[in-house]
């Protein structure tokens, strides 16, 4: 049985799942086996993929039918057989000392070991810092900081970071841990289900270790306009409403500054939503649809405690409740873009 089982859901990476597999297979640690799960590529990747298979024994390569990031993850998860699972996209790497690193944080009641990454493009890279230093998590004021980041990703971070710590990769999990309380990844959710995952393991975790290393190299998207379209469409509200169920199951809203988290993370997901909308309407009926989706947004801005909200929030909050304000942002949105 191997100690860590990796798991890549592969979808049309034949660029990149090359370099991903050849970090894996250049790893100092070596008793692991990599599920590359290929959900219904149309590329290369499969063929990419078999080749490594036939090349390592360790390498086993799982078809699925296009589905989606999630339920390849969760396939991988039904098939992994190490003590420990981490999972890896297809087109990031890793450094040679990524697993033997994270292992090594491990302790007998350790559940979760995660570290942080190196974030880089065509043009640069930078190293990044979840938090500011290395830290062991069990009890629940101790979890706090890491829920506070799941909402607010620049939380704890220095100025200029790219993401934070609700990602799947960067970590790994105790294989029994996530068996013992059937943790998987939420297909029914358009998007967050990752962050909702760490949601729910940071809570039933007994120990969760964070280590300052960035052995994890992450590759940087820009902001394309599929992700507009899909803030438009408002595919963040269910993962708003099972984040709203968590918060009352967890007991987290009686927690002051989990609460203002919440409750600013709402707000900027609308922000962004209403936003978006204006990026992509039409000029001639732009502030229709401002104020259309603002109205439509109204009874979720008025599960808002705006109370909790800090000034900058509160006059986002505001101008989604105004017309005149909202007028302004259609203004000074199309001015720009």
């Amino acid at each position: 049985m191997p100690e860590i089982s990796v798991i890549i859901p592969v979808y049309n990476q034949e660029e990149y799942v090359g370099a991903c597999m050849d970090s894996l297979l250049d790893q100092s640690f070596e008793d692991f086996e990599v599920l590359a799960v290929n959900d219904g590529s149309t590329d290369a990747s499969v063929s990419i993929l078999e080749g490594y298979e036939q090349r390592d024994g360790r390498v086993q390569l799982i078809d699925q039918n296009n589905s989606g990031v999630s339920v390849a993850r969760n396939n991988g998860l039904s098939h992994a057989k190490g003590e420990w699972v981490c999972f890896i996209d297809p087109d990031d790497y890793v450094a040679p000392d990524y697993l033997d690193t994270l292992l090594k944080a491990t302790e007998r009641n350790t559940d979760i070991a995660m570290s942080t990454c190196v974030a880089f493009d065509d043009q640069r890279s930078a190293r990044q810092h979840f938090f500011p230093e290395s830290f062991t998590a069990r009890a629940a004021d101790e979890k706090v900081e890491l829920f506070r980041q799941l909402m607010d990703g620049s939380y704890a971070q220095p100025k200029g970071f790219v993401t934070a710590i609700g990602v799947p990769w960067g970590k790994l999990y105790r294989h029994a841990f996530l068996q013992e309380h059937g943790l998987q990844f939420d297909a029914a959710l358009p998007r967050m289900q990752d962050n909702l995952f760490n949601m729910q393991a940071f809570q039933l975790a007994h120990e969760i270790v964070y280590v300052d290393y960035a052995g994890y190299y992450y590759r940087m998207g820009g902001l394309s306009a599929r992700t507009y379209k899909n803030n438009a469409r408002g595919l963040y509200h269910p993962a708003i409403d099972e984040r709203a169920r968590l918060m009352r199951e967890y007991h987290l809203d009686g927690d002051a500054t989990l609460l203002r988290a919440w409750n600013e993370e709402q707000v900027n997901l609308y922000f962004q939503e209403l936003k978006a909308v204006i990026m992509l309407a039409d000029p001639q009926s732009v502030k229709q649809a401002a104020r259309t989706r603002a109205q439509a947004l109204g009874p979720r801005l008025d599960q808002i405690d705006v109370s909790a909200l800090s000034p900058a929030i509160r006059f986002k909050y505001t101008m989604m409740r105004n017309a005149t304000l909202c007028s302004l942002l259609v203004r000074a949105l199309r001015a720009k873009g």
